[in-house]
């Protein structure tokens, strides 16, 4: 197993030199809002924060997220008032490269973004998604995005309370711990809350000086619009938190029914130091008849899982980080704990592109059972390298 990591981390090393021989993505980060102690809204369209940004927040990104020595957002916004009703656009488009450690030549299974087995080397377009923002007026946005033909996002968002109150009405992602766009995170995954998640519903959340808070009702389906409602009880979940200098940090809870009662609760903080951020969140889920009361005692908790990583910007244009996650689906089974360490390198090589490599070490679970080995991690590593564009 030392050998393995051994050998993952010397051809980590080795590609990110060759990525940086060759010379960001405008994501929404939580540090970013720890570091400048903001608000989501301030940079962004969505004061849920994520998606493209507004005049401010393009200053922000433009500058490689730094605010200029002399800059004054409040002259920016009042530029941008003069356009305030128009569209704008954002586009995606995200090209990656999957090389596996081992190539299974006689099943020819098909490398994913997901995948854990044994797969042939592959291309993948993994994002070609198309963002348009309407500003209908002063307090009412619409918003609408496609990626390879599937609608993502399409959604109202009323400005009720400026900063402190939000309603948004449509198909969105369901609000819960940390916003993550990373869709290969296992615990996300696991309880179908990944980033490519979506849900119809209605939504509301702002902000009150330091504390930040969401809510949310929705059919509890998670695939939006492609399947009818099967969910007669709707979900909904909340999340309430705050921020104390470079901490950002909350609790998260989900109530859904696909068949039983299932609660799903998290705990999440974000630490900002300089150039340097540490991320956390725990999450567990139990299940619960309709005669049961809803517990957190140990013997309620079927299944938990969590993650834990740093970032650190070595220059602007340049990112290292690195992450590791565990699930356990069924805490009565032994054995069925996934684990994943992620390493990744991020280098903005133009404004409007950048160049990604990440490297995965899937371990294996030493107690792993065959007869429950489609829910465990086989320990085949991947090296994947991503090209992102971006306007």
């Amino acid at each position: 197993m030392i050998y393995r990591f051994q050998f993952g981390f010397l051809v980590f090393l080795l590609s990110g030199l060759l990525v940086l021989s060759f010379g960001s993505d405008s994501r929404a980060r939580p540090e970013f809002a720890a570091m400048e102690e903001k608000e989501c809204s301030f940079c962004h369209l969505d004061p849920a924060g994520g998606g493209p940004r507004n005049a401010v927040g393009q200053v922000y990104e433009d500058n490689y997220f730094e605010f200029p020595e002399d800059f004054d957002p409040e002259a920016i916004m009042e530029e941008a008032e003069e356009v305030r009703q128009r569209l704008t656009t954002a586009v995606n488009i995200r090209t990656a490269y999957i090389k596996t450690v081992h190539v299974d030549l006689e099943g020819r299974a098909r490398a994913n973004c997901t995948s854990c087995h044994s797969a042939v080397d592959s291309f993948l377009l993994m994002q070609g998604e198309l963002t348009v923002n309407a500003q209908a007026s002063d307090k009412l946005r619409l918003t609408l995005s496609n990626n390879m033909g599937a609608t993502l996002n399409m959604f109202a968002t009323v400005d009720a309370i400026p900063k402190h109150l939000y309603v948004k009405v449509g198909q969105f992602r369901i609000p819960f711990g940390l916003k993550q766009r990373d869709h290969n995170i296992l615990v996300r995954q696991g309880y179908n809350l990944g980033s490519h998640k979506r849900d119809v519903g209605v939504e509301v959340g702002g902000t009150y000086g330091k504390l930040f808070y969401n809510a949310a009702v929705f059919n509890g389906n998670r695939s939006a619009g492609q399947a009818v409602d099967t969910n007669q009880d709707k979900g909904w979940t909340a999340t309430a938190g705050g921020t104390l200098g470079p901490l950002r940090g909350g609790v998260s809870f989900l109530l859904d029914r696909p068949l039983d009662r299932e609660m799903t609760a998290g705990a999440f903080l974000t630490a900002v130091h300089k150039n340097l951020t540490l991320e956390g969140e725990f999450n567990f889920r139990g299940s619960f008849g309709d005669d049961e009361s809803i517990g957190f005692s140990d013997d309620d908790i079927t299944s938990k899982g969590y993650y834990f990583g740093a970032k650190y910007r070595v220059i602007p244009e340049l990112m290292l980080s690195g992450r590791y996650g565990l699930f356990d689906s069924d805490r009565t089974l032994k054995g069925d704990g996934r684990q994943r360490v992620t390493l990744a390198a991020q280098y903005i090589f133009m404004d409007n592109g950048s160049l990604e490599l990440f490297y995965w070490l899937n371990i294996a679970n030493d107690d792993r059972d065959e007869a429950i080995a489609d829910r465990q991690l086989e320990g085949i590593d991947q090296l994947i390298l991503m090209s992102h564009f971006w306007f």
